[in-house]
Order: structure tokens, then sequence, then C-alpha cells
């Protein structure tokens, strides 16, 4: 069969032929006109009319060899004959013969016929390489009168409404089978600049092309529907547009929450690529030997075509690692056999298996565990893998198998958000802000971004799992948003882009790789013959996967516990919606429970001994500096050494203030810090539980006897005992629930007596009912700019809850209103910061704000990802207590929603 090598495009290197590269080279196919396909060649071979609009583009002298379709070229030891690609106009498929045998290459390729492109055709060849833009199952585009009719719909209501119908699609290719839809729709077209000097192309090379359309004019927008490229739609001229109804037009619409990550009012599926069936059937129709993908899912793509029985691997780095360090052990010689017939007889021989404790050891898992379904075998595939580390790799390993770079008892912060990674990237690859944002916009995910702007454009050197850490540690110690830009830079550009995007993932806290934090303490139990439930404790009281993953290596779990000054999670309460659903749950069993107030404050550990005191949020920050005063008092505790769970109050003249009072506090680093006007802000500690007494652990011991032990304790001024109240039905918890909302809290707790405290977890032994209008926990995912007033900040935030089965982010609604102008401020400085895809006025972000938001109900909705839907949402305020670990989840939601 035909040799084939990938570097930074694919090479016949028998032929001196490239296909499609990413630079200059001496002769290349050119397959069509879209930028991230053309290159300054000096001898191109191509259609019609990819020359033309090539020449439009990227106007330069070179040799063209300009085919029609089914033409045959001869050269010396090949033949090329162009066939239609469906794709744009005049895009191609390079059919190549040879004394090795056949080969098709497709370029960006289409089976469903178009309105403006040639219809694709096909040959039998050995050997395919195809593009596999939308390789995964998921991508089954709808018949495309479908989607076409739903487009003109949505411009029809839209002018009916006298707006002005705004469809965005890309300028070359995209746009004229908008055209054309509309056209026969009878609408009236008006072309964006870019659109209508690539369409008037069209007609010149295409005499039947329609002409009933009219370039830009504000003055005469009236009554059209404007085309326009993606990027246009911040374009001054269309932003002041005041009445207008955006939709983009893309494959990509598919994916769910698609018109938010575009910010538009619809998104329709209609592409330009072949989609999951339309891959599979062009294989069928090819019958190839064999299969090379690339682009998009090519991975994915690949393997699903190895488990139909055909042979097929990715034209990437990526096909390496999979041949060596991720398939299961194969046959003696099968692997590299495999390898060599995928590559081409000229190639070299796979790369040998990294070691266990090299960067490239672990970027190679990250795609193994991504790759896999069942958990039993993410699992087994784990503990293989920590069996193989030494003592200084593995507790690293484990962290960055948490999706973070540091322990989250560690509380370092990298502060390295999509800002700083897009200049890095952009200094590494060379490949400019245009094509990186395309790439942006394809995938959503900072990681793969970072894989293909960086594809064959770093020169590797080897790099262990602490050099990556000790790369880490630099980042959070670097003063500056350059600073810490020239480090990343430095340090990608050494890395494999695999390696690259792993390193980009954990900064921004998302290895995308369907690993919970239960399935890495499942692997350590298995990797080191430990119980699971000593590993899961381990956890809970050192909130570090490394640490415990080095206990249990040395047989030494039994070692963790509760310790003084270190603070352990807070146990957690279940949600319910009403007093009654309480008492199904409780009163009928006869559990021995008791009523506290759930309090509107801030959830804390206050640690006491000798004299030195620590006080611990429920993310273990420590807040000792902010609460000087409640540190002062509680060093009067001379009697005993102990741990106490409890709430922090703002409370002046007999009266609990509001959590608004309260968030002053947080704002105060030391008890000098008066700039925020803070040392009028008085608090106490209202302790409810007893966690560690004299050096004796007290988890294992049920909650009335730490409560017995917890009020024989005199507390010193500033602290006191949560009052406890009993009671026998329903109307007992109603009326509790009522007292509390009176006293200013946000409901009522409920407490099994005989419960253990269990850090982390949320059980049954604890319930809780919060205030009448409901509120959720959710996490900012998404910041946009406001108007008005506004129009500077981001003050519009797009929230999600968490999935309780998968625990991905579903976006459930977005809210403006509730926040100070000093807070909004604020908080735009952090999203600013934090941004890990910049679509211009709309900002995917870094899921660490935790709001909690009030609503008047919810109801079931496909407008968001959870299919939940808040009305009247407004920010009640922000958590700064909170991480994205404690947001509530979506059944919850549901349970709210079922109850509305």
């Amino acid at each position: 069969m035909i040799s084939v090598r990938f570097q930074r495009g694919i090479e016949l290197p028998t032929h001196g032929l490239w296909l499609d590269p990413f630079d200059g080279k001496p002769f290349a196919f050119v397959s069509h006109a879209h930028s991230d396909h053309l290159g300054a060649h000096a001898e191109v071979i191509l259609s019609r009319g990819t020359s033309v609009l090539m020449q439009a583009r990227m106007p330069g002298k070179r040799v063209e060899h300009i085919l029609e379709f089914g033409e045959r070229l001869q050269r010396d030891n090949f033949a090329i004959t162009l066939l239609a690609a469906g794709h744009i106009f005049g895009s191609a498929q390079s059919f190549i013969e040879s004394e090795e045998g056949t080969l098709i290459y497709t370029g960006d390729f289409k089976l469903r016929p178009g309105l403006s492109a040639e219809p694709a055709q096909w040959r039998h060849a050995d050997t395919l390489i195809m593009e596999t833009t939308y390789g995964l199952p998921r991508y089954r585009m709808p018949p495309t009168d479908e989607t076409i009719g739903n487009m003109v719909e949505f411009c029809q209501e839209a002018l009916d409404e006298g707006a002005v119908p705004i469809l965005l699609g890309y300028s070359l290719g995209k746009s004229q089978e908008i055209l054309c839809a509309l056209i026969a729709a009878g609408l009236s077209p008006m072309l964006h600049d870019s659109v209508w000097r690539l369409t008037e192309i069209y007609r010149r090379l295409q005499p039947e092309f329609p002409c009933t359309y009219v370039r830009f004019n504000a003055a005469e927008i009236a009554g059209k529907v404007l085309i326009c490229p993606p990027s246009a739609a911040r374009w001054k001229m269309i932003a002041s547009i005041k009445q207008k109804r955006t939709a983009v037009l893309t494959g990509w619409a598919l994916d769910p929450g698609a018109i938010y990550r575009y910010q538009c009012d619809a998104a329709f599926p209609l592409t330009d690529h072949a989609d999951y069936p339309d891959l599979l059937r062009y294989v069928e129709l090819v019958r190839p030997k064999r299969v090379l993908t690339l682009h998009g899912f090519a991975a994915e793509f690949a393997r699903d075509l190895r488990e139909r029985g055909v042979e097929a691997w990715a034209l990437t780095e990526e096909n390496q690692l999979e041949l060596t360090f991720l398939t299961p052990r194969a046959k003696s010689g099968e692997a590299p056999a495999v390898a060599a017939s995928a590559q081409g007889k000229d190639s070299t021989p796979p790369a040998e298996p990294a070691p266990p404790d090299s960067f490239a050891a672990f970027a190679q898992l990250g795609g193994q565990i991504a790759r896999t379904a069942s958990k039993l075998r993410k699992v087994e595939i784990l503990a293989n893998y920590m069996r193989s580390l030494d003592v200084m790799s593995l507790p690293v390993a484990a962290v960055y198998l948490s999706g973070r770079a540091f322990p989250q008892s560690d509380r370092r912060v990298l502060q390295a958000g999509w800002a700083v990674i897009k200049r890095a990237l952009l200094a590494v690859s060379g490949i400019g802000e245009a094509r990186l944002r395309e790439i942006s916009r394809a995938h959503a995910d900072a990681g793969k971004v970072a894989y293909e702007s960086l594809l064959q454009r770093t020169k590797p050197e080897p790099a262990t799992l602490f050099q990556v850490q000790e790369f880490f540690s630099l980042l959070a110690a670097a003063r500056g948003p350059q600073q810490k830009t020239d480090l990343l830079q430095q340090r990608l550009a050494v890395l494999t882009p695999l390696e690259a995007s792993t390193v980009v993932k954990i900064l921004t806290g998302d290895l995308r790789i369907g690993l919970k934090e239960s399935l890495v303490e499942d692997a350590i139990a298995q990797a080191f013959n430990a119980p699971i439930e000593e590993v899961r404790e381990a956890n809970m009281f050192l909130d570090d996967l490394g640490e415990v993953a080095l206990l249990a290596r040395s047989g030494g779990l039994a070692s963790a516990g509760v310790q003084i000054f270190r603070p352990i999670k807070c146990m957690l309460a279940s949600p319910e919606p009403s007093a009654e659903a309480i008492w199904n749950r409780v009163g009928t069993v006869g559990l021995a429970c008791w009523i506290e107030d759930k309090y509107d404050g801030i959830r804390a550990q206050v640690h006491v001994s000798n004299g030195t005191v620590g006080i611990y949020t429920r993310d273990l920050r420590d807040v000792t500096g902010q609460f000087a005063d409640l540190a002062r008092n509680a060093r009067a505790l001379t009697d005993h050494s102990a741990i106490f769970d409890g709430e922090i109050l703002a409370f002046a003249e007999g009266r609990k203030l509001t959590f608004f009072d309260l968030q002053k506090r947080l704002g105060r680093k030391t008890e000098d810090d008066l700039f925020l006007g803070t040392s009028d802000v008085p608090v106490i500690f209202r302790a409810f539980d007893l966690l560690w007494l004299d050096g004796q652990t007290l988890l294992r011991t049920p909650l009335r006897s730490r409560r017995e032990k917890l009020e024989s304790i005199v507390l010193p001024s500033g602290f006191e005992v949560a009052p406890k109240v009993s009671f026998t039905s329903a109307t007992d918890l109603e009326a509790a629930f009522q007292a509390a909302r009176r006293r200013g809290n946000e409901g009522i707790i409920i407490k099994d007596s005989a419960s253990h405290y269990t850090p982390g977890r949320r059980g049954l032994a604890w319930l809780k009912l919060k205030q009448e209008f409901a509120t959720l926990d959710v996490v900012v995912v998404a910041a946009e700019q406001g108007h008005g007033k506004r129009s500077h900040v981001l003050s519009d935030y797009t929230f999600a809850v968490r999935d309780d089965a998968t625990g991905a982010l579903l976006t459930i609604g977005k809210a403006y209103s509730g926040l100070t102008d000093l807070e909004i401020e604020e908080l735009t400085e952090h999203f600013t910061a934090t941004t890990l895809v910049n679509h211009g006025r709309y900002r995917e972000v870094r899921p660490e704000i935790v709001l909690e938001i009030a609503f008047d109900s919810i109801q079931p909705s496909t407008r968001h990802e959870s299919g939940l839907a808040m009305r009247f949402p407004r920010i009640k305020s922000i958590r700064r207590d909170k991480t994205a670990a404690d947001i509530d989840t979506l059944s919850y939601a549901r349970s709210l929603a079922a109850g509305t």
C-alpha cells in the first residue's frame, strides 16, 4: 500500500506529494479554499473553483495544475484524479494510483447533496484517508430539509415581529448554502461584506448561481435576512441593530447548550461535513483495506471502525499512544505490525511505551480512561498504573487525577486562566488568533484547543511527573499574567501536544476523562489491597488523594484521622422540599431526632489548643485573620483542646444580622484591615457539634453524646451552643420552620441523635428545609457583558448544577440582578482572569464562583442542559464560603420542580 507519513500535514514520501499540509511545501494537493487548508506552496494540484477562490484569499505566484473533476494527471511515478468532495464549491478529493496501490484522500467532505457545492464522488481504493470532524455516534444530523425549514421559519417569525433575522455561517461555503436556501424560500438575503465578496466569485464561476441578493446597507435592512460570519456578530453596524434575532448554522448545534455557547437566539444543525452515519457509509462505499483518520474525533472513529473489523488508525500523535501504552496487551508483535501497516512501509516503528513516572505516560493514561466506558475497567487501569509508580510520582499522579494541580488542602492558586493560556498557545504555535478562534469554536474545550493548535509545533523533551509538579509550583508563585504566560510558554514548547493538552486541562481544573474522585479512591484501594472504606475515610480526613495513596501503599491508612489544626470536610444535610416530606422520612421510623435552625451565616470549624486557634471555612480555607475577634475570644478556652463545628453569624444588640452584613468580613485579611469598614460588623460563633476533644476523635460517637460533651464545656465570650427542639409531627416541623424564618434564618435542620459524623457526605441522618422561596446553590460557568450602564462589566451570569450520576455541570439558568455594583466589578475582574474561552461579549469561565439563586418556581424545559428552567431567577448572594463541590445537584433541582 502507498506509504503515508503525518508531519504537520500528510506526506506521501515515495511520490514527493503533500496533502493539505499546514506549511508551504514544494509540491502539494490543495483540497479546497478554506484558510486552514491553504499554504504558500511552490506547486499545487487543485480544482478550477479552488484555484480562483485561493487566488482571492491567498494571492501569490505558484505553479498550478488545475484539473476538472474526473480529469487524470500523470506524474513520474503516480497518477492523480480529482473527485468532487461536496464540502464547498470546488472542494476536491484526490484519488492516487501508483505501483504501491491506490489511495483516496477526502479533505473535508460531505455526502449529502448541497445547494451550492458539487455532489460528492467516490471510487474503490486500498487506502482511505478521511476527515472525521463529526466522528462520534451522537453527531447524526437531522434531514437537511427539516433544518432548512426550521431556519426559514425562524427568519419569517422574526420578520413578522419587525425584527432583523441574522444568520451566522462561515463566509465561504456555509453562507452560500444559506443564501440558496433563503432565495428558494422567497426571502430576501443581505450579505455581510466578506460574504458578498466570495459570493460574487461563485456567481462568476457558476452562471446558474442565484443573484437576488444585496450587499449590506444599514439603511435598507428592513425586511431582509442578514447573512454574516460568526465573528461579525459583534461588528459595530450589526450590534447597533436594535431589533434582531440571531441564529448560528453549525453541526455543533447538536451539542447541549449550543445557543448559550454561541450567544444566539437559535442554533440549527446545518453542516458542510459528513456526519457520523455518512462517515460510516463512505467507508462502505470506498471498501478500503485500511482507513487513516484525522481531524475532529479521529481516534474515536478509528476505534469504532476497528470494532467493526476495519483496520483503522488515527493519523495523529494519539495513534502512536494508542498503539503502545493505551491498548490492552496484544499477542506478541501484533501492535508493532499494525502500526507499521497504518503508517506505511517506510515509516519508523512505533515509540516505546513511556516510563510510568513520565508525564507522557500520565497523559496517555488520561486518553485511555476517557475512551473507557466501564467504571470497573477504569478502576482496573488506574490501579495498574498506580502500582507502577514510585513514592515520588504516586502522590503527584493521584492529585492530577482529581483534575487539580495541588491537593484541595493546599491553598495555592495557579491564577492562569484562558487569557494566559491563549497567549502561550499563540506564542508556541504561531498559528495566529484567527486560526485559534476557529479551533476554539470547534471544540469549546481548552485541552482539545491546545492539542490541535500545537500539533507538530513543539520540540518535546522528556518530563517526569515531578518536574511538571515543579512547574505548577513556579506558576503558582509567579507574579502577574506576563510572568505566568512566559512560564507556561516555556513549558508548552517542550511538551508533546497530548502532554500540553493535559497541562491545560489541569490548569482549567477539568480533565474531562469521565473520572470522579470516588473512582480514584476505588483504584487506590484496588492497587494496594486496602479496604475501600478506610481509603474513603482517610480522604475525608486529609482531603489529599496523594497522601491517601501513599498511606495505602505503606499500609498506614489507620494513622489518618482527625488532627488539630487540620480542618476536615463538613458533614452535610440532604435537602427536602417540605415539612411533610421530612416527616415521611423520619416520623414513621421512630428516629430520635431534633431540630436546629439552619443559619444564614458561614459554616466554620474552630480549632483550639493551648492558646492557639484556627478558624476554617467549609472549603477548608483559614480565615483566622478575618475573624481575629473570635480567635481572641477562643484563646480564653484553656480547660480543653477541641474542634468545634458551627456557624459564624453577624450578630449585634442581641439579634442576628443578615448574611450580607457578614459578607463584609470576608474581604478582611487581618484585624488591622479596616479598608472596607469591617470593624463594625460583630460576629458570634454558634457551635452545634464537637468533633474532637482533648486528643479523642468523636466522629464515631453518636450525636447525642457529642452534644452532651459540647454542652458540658464552658464556652468563652462570643461562643454559644445552638439551641435545639424536639418534634412529634409534621405540624411541629412546619411551626419550627416558620419560627426559624422569623428569626432571620434560612430554615431548619433535622438531625438523628444516633448519627455519626461523616465528613463531606450527604446522607439521611441530617435533613434540611430551607426558605419558602426555593433557592439553589449553583456555580457560574459563563459570564456576559451587561447592557446600558453595565455594558463595560460582566454582569449576566449563566450557572449550572451538578449531575449526580456523571458529575458534569449542567446549565440551569441565567441571572443578572441581585448584586451590588461593587460586587459586579469584583466578579468582572475575577471572570476576566479565569476565562476559559472568550466569545467576545460572552465568556466561558472556570467554574469557581458559587451563587445562591432564588426563584419563584422551577419547571422542565429544553432551554438548558439540565432540562430545567427557573422562573424569575435572581442572585441572593455570592457564597464565598462554598466551592463548586458544594453546589446543589440535578436530582434536588428536579425534586423542587416536582414540588412546584
